[in-house]
């Protein structure tokens, strides 16, 4: 099996924030080279995630972690 590739675990870490807030979840999500994206259409809403060096550094130290997501 594949590790999760960090545009996965981002979009993951996304969507349990949002479940767990009680926020509909996005339209669409799309993957860029270095990002995610949210949309949102009915509401015209878009969240992008960027992702750098310091995303990989966080989950390297235990931070973000959430029970049932696994990398």
């Amino acid at each position: 099996m594949q590790p999760i590739d960090r545009r996965e675990l981002a979009e993951r870490r996304m969507l349990a924030l949002l479940e767990d807030s009680g926020l509909p979840l996005p339209d669409e999500v799309q993957h860029g080279t270095d990002c995610v994206r949210f949309l949102w259409l009915d509401r015209r809403v878009a969240v992008v995630v960027e992702l750098d060096e310091e995303f990989e550094a966080a989950d390297a130290n235990g931070a973000n972690t959430r029970e049932g997501i696994t990398a």
